[in-house]
């Protein structure tokens, strides 16, 4: 076998270049503006610009390649060509300005979900557009068939190439103590998946895409794989899913919301499964898949309906967001797809054509997944604190915290103190203040507070923009949906609603960093614990007498200590249950020595036992004690 010369190689790649040069434009832009935007991830500067612009280049491979592919099955002339060109160019420009900037959010990870849903769309794209007038179906299988093995051998070559050089900077830093930074890995990882992974991809598309048409050559390890490694597992993941249904008939037990998206997955698995079976089901021999093909879509019909009953009921109960309107846009188009099938039509072209259209539809407007989703939070929100008098009919906050701003401006991290702080905690029970904290917190991760920030007299995203202008570190800036919440006067804190569910309590008393014994004679410390028998008991001795710190770790029992035939007991119940009723919203407090102590006398001392430290956990109504740390004093008589 002769081995490919690097003149062959450099040829490959500048005609790839040539075919698709404003591709790999677009591929090198995104990986460099990816590498600035590693190299300055410290710098508190807006991103927005470069994140979105990086994205919008990410896209622009796909659309790109998009054009000339069907510039080139379309046979169109060079003013075409441009003018397709161009037209994907002022579309990128557009998505640009659409995506969310600094003056929406603070969260650069905003832009990223209306990526996702761009992406998948621009890829249907690219698997369907060239061939969408074409009436053979072989060609277009062939065409995806190829896209799909080319996209996983450039993943593997990519692989083994970011592998090989990350052990040979490995090699440098053990061998020769070369100090290579981390983020240069990184960095390294962008290069290859942003151009070498692209350049490589595109140099194995054929430049004659109609011969696709007339190859018959369907490969036997792409039927194995589907036929005996997917479709078992989609017959399991069928049975499963039947087996749960007949459950909710049977024990009228309504469907788990995570139901809906197991259907969602086991339903693309079994498209993806026949789709890389269709061809071969055209053999004398292999009559079996079209009976399974039409089988199958039927099989789904049921599941469908058991995913919109759960989703509805989410829906119903919780409103619209993202997740939610993408699941329910899914079963719409499963549907669709399932009666198309079931109705006799055997286009395969179809399924890829329809979610895009679907998908492009959903992805803009008052009606879009976006703004839909947004709207249905903001107006429960608005719901939930109108009836709580939080929210005034004018739509302003009532006893608003009002933040101190020299508490923004300090030189260290700044803190949001305020003199009245958490004036309307008390007003929501614990259910209501759970679905405020998470509304707020879905808002702060997927559309940001625009839409919400007239409620506040004070300019909230200014004062967190205030804060963070000096944090370098992404992790340690102040958390948006955290501020909009206390600023409602509220605790961001989830709060336990579930009587069944555990609850841990953890209650430590303030230590001064050396003990205070004046007015006693002994002084030890004690550490107990339920998980193992020897930690349940602490012994020491005092004038060789043996004394024996005991705890059964009930919360109705006491705390014993017993020496000689003397036995002194300590209501550490009373204690723990009255610091429980008082603080159990703080699942963790900080307390003053003197409310975690406790005296007796006995006989020969007057003791005192400091608890230092206490654990506890309860299931339903009972609480039961996990461990006790402290110190005990002893003073003669």
């Amino acid at each position: 076998m002769k081995l490919l010369s690097a003149h062959y190689l450099l040829r490959q790649a500048g005609r790839s270049f040539r075919r698709f040069p404003l591709a790999l434009l677009s591929a090198a832009t995104a990986t460099v503006l990816a590498i600035i935007l590693v190299e300055t991830e410290d710098e508190p500067s807006n991103k927005f610009p470069f994140i979105n612009a990086m994205l919008c280049a990410a896209l622009g491979i796909s659309l790109y390649f998009c054009a000339a592919v069907y510039a080139e099955k379309r046979k169109i002339g060079a003013t075409a060509k441009n003018l397709l060109r161009l037209l994907v160019t002022v579309l990128l420009v557009a998505l640009y300005f659409s995506l969310p900037g600094s003056e929406t959010t603070h969260n650069t990870s905003l832009p990223y979900i209306r990526f996702a849903i761009y992406s998948i769309t621009s890829h249907l794209l690219v698997a369907f557009l060239p061939f969408v007038a074409d009436k053979n179906e072989n060609g277009f299988w062939n065409y995806n068939k190829l896209l799909f093995i080319r996209f996983w051998t450039a993943a593997l070559y990519s692989a083994v190439l970011y592998i090989g050089l990350a052990c040979a900077i490995g090699a440098l830093r053990l061998l020769f103590d070369v100090d290579v930074p981390d983020r240069l890995l990184f960095e390294i990882f962008i290069c290859i998946a942003g151009v070498f992974s692209t350049w490589f991809f595109l140099s194995g598309i054929p430049t004659d895409l109609q011969q696709l048409n007339h190859d018959t050559s369907y490969p036997r390890g792409l039927k194995i794989f589907a036929q005996y490694m997917l479709l078992p597992l989609l017959v399991l993941y069928l049975a499963i899913l039947y087996v749960y249904g007949g459950k909710i008939v049977l024990l009228w037990d309504w469907p788990r919301g995570i139901v809906s998206y197991l259907i969602m997955c086991v339903s693309v698995l079994g498209i993806l499964t026949l789709l890389l079976l269709h061809p071969y089901g055209h053999a004398a021999r292999n009559t079996w898949i079209k009976r399974f093909t039409k089988a199958y879509y039927v099989i789904l019909i049921p599941l469908l309906a058991l995913l919109f009953i759960a989703i509805g009921m989410r829906l119903s109960d919780y409103g619209i967001t993202i997740n939610r309107y993408i699941i329910l846009l899914t079963g719409v188009w499963l549907a669709i797809v399932c009666l198309y099938f079931v109705a006799g039509k055997t286009n395969i072209k179809f399924i890829p054509v329809s979610l895009a259209v679907m998908l492009l539809l959903m992805s803009f407007g008052p009606w879009g997944m976006f703004s839909l989703s947004e709207k249905s939070q903001v107006n429960r929100l608005e719901t939930i604190l109108l009836e709580a008098k939080i929210l005034s009919p004018e739509h302003k906050i009532n006893h608003e915290t009002i933040w101190v701003t020299d508490s923004l401006l300090t030189d260290s991290l700044p803190t949001f103190y305020s003199l009245n702080p958490q004036l309307n905690e008390n007003i929501l029970n614990d259910s209501l203040h759970n679905e405020v904290m998470s509304i707020l917190d879905y808002l702060d991760d997927h559309h940001g507070f625009a839409s919400i920030r007239g409620w506040y007299k004070q300019d909230v995203d200014s004062l967190v923009q205030l804060a963070n202008r000096k944090v370098k570190k992404r992790w340690y800036r102040k958390d948006e949906g955290e501020i909009y919440m206390r600023t409602l006067g509220l605790k961001h804190e989830y709060r336990q609603t579930d009587k069944n569910a555990d609850t841990y309590f953890s209650f430590n008393a303030m230590q001064p960093d050396v003990t205070d014994i004046r007015g006693y004679d002994y002084m030890t410390t004690f550490d107990l614990s339920e998980y193992r028998k020897e930690d349940r008991s602490r012994t020491f001795s005092i004038d060789s007498v043996t004394y024996t710190l005991s705890y059964s770790f009930k919360l109705t029992d006491s705390l014993n200590l017993t020496y000689g035939q003397t036995r002194a007991s300590f209501n550490i119940a009373q204690l723990l249950s009255k610091i429980i009723a008082e603080r159990a919203r703080e699942k963790e407090q900080l307390l003053s020595l003197p409310q975690m102590s406790l005296y007796k006398s006995t006989a020969d001392f007057d003791i005192k036992i400091e608890l230092h430290s206490a654990s506890l956990e309860g299931t339903g109504d009972t609480v039961k004690v996990n461990s006790l740390g402290g110190a005990i004093f002893f003073k003669k008589k």
